[in-house]
C-alpha cells in the first residue's frame, strides 16, 4: 500500500489541542482508535508502542514536522493520521512541530513501513508544501494538498 492509500479524510487532525509530545500522541492515536472503533486498551497499547518507540530516538524532524510510527502486531493495514497543531509542540527535536504523520503499519510488512516513512520524509522536503500544510485550516484543506 502507498503512502497516499493510507490517508483518510476522518484521519486528520486540525487544529490539534496538545500541548506537548505525549499529548499530540494521544490525540492521534485517539482520533484512529475512535475511528476504528478500538478499545480502550487496544489505543492504550498502540500509545505505548509509539512512545516506546519515541524514547528511542525523537521522530522530530529539523523542519518543524514530526513523523511518530509504530509497528504493530495484526494491524491489517497501515494508516497516516496527520495533525497540525497552530501552536508548535516541543517533540524532542532542535525545533518544535506543528505538523505530525502518526504512522502505524502491521508488524508482519516492515518494508511497507519503511516505504510509507520514505514517502512523507520526501513529500516534507518541500518548504512549499510545509508552508501550505501549516497554513491549511481544515482537514479538507489538508486531504486536498495531497490528491491535487
Amino acid at each position: 500500500m502507498a503512502f497516499l492509500e493510507a490517508i483518510d479524510k476522518n484521519l486528520i487532525s486540525i487544529p490539534m489541542t496538545a500541548r506537548n509530545g505525549k499529548e499530540a500522541v494521544d490525540e492521534l492515536v485517539s482520533l484512529y482508535a475512535s475511528y476504528c472503533g478500538l478499545s480502550e486498551k487496544e489505543k492504550d497499547d498502540i500509545i505505548s508502542l509509539v512512545m516506546d518507540r519515541e524514547h528511542l530516538g525523537s521522530t522530530a524532524m529539523e523542519n518543524g514536522i514530526a513523523i511518530p510510527h509504530a509497528k504493530i502486531e495484526g494491524l491489517k493495514k497501515p494508516a497516516v493520521v496527520i495533525g497540525v497543531s497552530r501552536l508548535p509542540i516541543d517533540f524532542g527535536g532542535e525545533k518544535p512541530s506543528s505538523i505530525f504523520f502518526l504512522v502505524l503499519a502491521p508488524a508482519d510488512n516492515p518494508a511497507e513501513h519503511i516505504q510509507i516513512l520514505s514517502s512523507i520524509a520526501k513529500i516534507v522536503s518541500s518548504q512549499l508544501f510545509v508552508r501550505m500544510l501549516s497554513s491549511s485550516k481544515t482537514k479538507e484543506d489538508v486531504y486536498q494538498l495531497f490528491f491535487d
